[in-house]
């Protein structure tokens, strides 16, 4: 569901960080740093799924995570041997950003004679050629070109993943192409079974309360979190919806798989409305990038990515669960705690430019709303992350490479408030 930009109106108090975010002045007129960086809690920021863990739950609750464990470790044991996680170095570093890994050629908004060209076809064999043996696609990968065959590096990410929006793109390319051609190719079949294939480890990914890890077969460390980061739990879930319906690309799917489509996408909404954080007078607000697995709490990932409410990733699930119809009660009351969490929490007069290769957060006034990519929980102020651990209130004390190689502040939020504005209507 895609809805227009407007312009909204925010409380007055929810601009409040936006004159401190970098600096305060004091009564004497002296400025100051807002406030020192701080490392991460000397607790775990995030824990891996594991026999003692789950042994440590209700034994009514532990036979469903006993055998999903046990199915990854079987799944995982059949695949090359893996590299085991590894916490990434704690070192910060200087110069233009490290940008993210994202396949290309899975063109997903072309006009739909498209996906009957010979163009469109050479990638859907390319897809096809580096399905992963568990079933999935790693991301990253390149299908504008000829691919050499050779053997997958066995690493942490080598049985697939829903990260930077590999498998599931895979997936709905592989779909399309597949309806768009003429009767009779003999290629189709492969097409359908690659996707099949897909739908399959996609069911088998998913946890028994209804999250998705980032990697499966599991891989530790913070890739088993249930992952809303880059919209690889929202992503999933999609496919899942339009599967379950029928849309008319997977209209091949059989009745039993549509069905276990849709029942999976109800045990999904119900994660996702459980795991919503809430301020400390019991409102919903939010969701972290990762959550665990087992207790739901917002956990932190990659170094520069603490614990934090988000807003891309909350957007996204917001316009996700506005496509539900009808919504449930719980559904409806999770959707509305977030978009009032985005007008309180929306920075004014302000724009985030790279002018000149760095990042910078500017005053301009009449600008649209802005947001932080992170806030702090219970506190709504915006918080950046660094590749050592730390967190910091400024933008401008982070190390260069990670100031300019991560989207600190956009404004996701926006389309989902507008979209609130229809939604509301329908759903009064």
């Amino acid at each position: 569901m895609a809805f227009p930009f407007a312009p909204f109106t925010v409380q007055p108090t929810a601009a409040r960080w936006a004159t401190a975010l970098t600096f305060v002045w004091l009564a004497a007129g002296v400025l100051v740093a807002a406030e020192s960086p701080r490392p991460w809690p000397a607790a775990p920021q995030f824990r891996p799924l594991t026999t003692e863990r789950i042994a440590a739950m209700p034994a009514a609750a532990q036979p469903p995570w006993r055998a999903y464990l046990a199915a990854s470790n079987r799944l995982a044991a059949a695949l090359p041997a893996r590299d085991a996680f590894v916490t990434p170095s704690l070192l910060k570093l200087e110069g233009a950003g490290i940008p993210g890994k994202h396949s290309l050629g899975l063109q997903l908004s072309a006009e739909p004679a498209w996906y009957a060209t010979n163009a469109a076809q050479e990638i859907a064999g390319r897809v096809v050629a580096r399905q992963t043996r568990a079933g999935a696609w790693t991301k990253g990968n390149d299908y504008t070109s000829v691919l050499v065959i050779s053997p997958l590096k066995a690493d942490v990410w080598s049985g697939g993943t829903l990260d930077n929006d590999a498998t599931t793109w895979e997936m709905r390319f592989l779909a399309r192409v597949a309806a768009a051609a003429a009767p009779g190719d003999v290629r189709v079949a492969g097409w359908r079974e690659a996707f099949l294939r897909g739908l399959l480890w996609l069911s088998a990914a998913q946890y028994p309360n209804g999250g998705f890890p980032q990697i499966y077969p599991l891989a530790g460390g913070y890739h088993d979190a249930i992952t809303f980061n880059d919209d690889a739990m929202t992503q999933a879930l999609e496919l899942l919806r339009d599967v379950g319906v029928g849309r008319a690309e997977f209209a091949f799917v059989s009745a039993d798989l549509r069905a276990d489509a849709t029942a999976r996408l109800t045990r999904g909404i119900a994660c996702i409305v459980a795991a919503q954080l809430r301020d400390g007078g019991g409102r919903r607000t939010v969701w972290c990038q990762q959550h665990d697995m087992l207790t739901l709490q917002a956990c932190a990932a990659r170094n520069y990515e603490p614990v934090a409410a988000c807003t891309n990733e909350s957007a996204a699930l917001v316009r996700f669960l506005m496509t539900l119809e009808p919504p449930s009660p719980e559904v409806a009351t999770a959707i509305r705690g977030a978009v009032d969490w985005f007008k309180r929490t929306a920075l004014q007069n302000l724009v985030w430019t790279r002018q000149g290769g760095s990042g910078q957060l500017l005053a301009h006034p009449g600008a649209p709303a802005l947001w932080a990519r992170m806030y702090e929980i219970g506190k709504d102020r915006p918080i950046f992350g660094d590749r050592d651990r730390t967190v910091h209130y400024s933008v401008a004390e982070l190390s260069s490479e990670r100031r300019n190689g991560y989207a600190w502040y956009g404004v996701w939020p926006a389309v989902a408030i507008e979209g609130f504005a229809v939604w509301v209507q329908q759903n009064p």
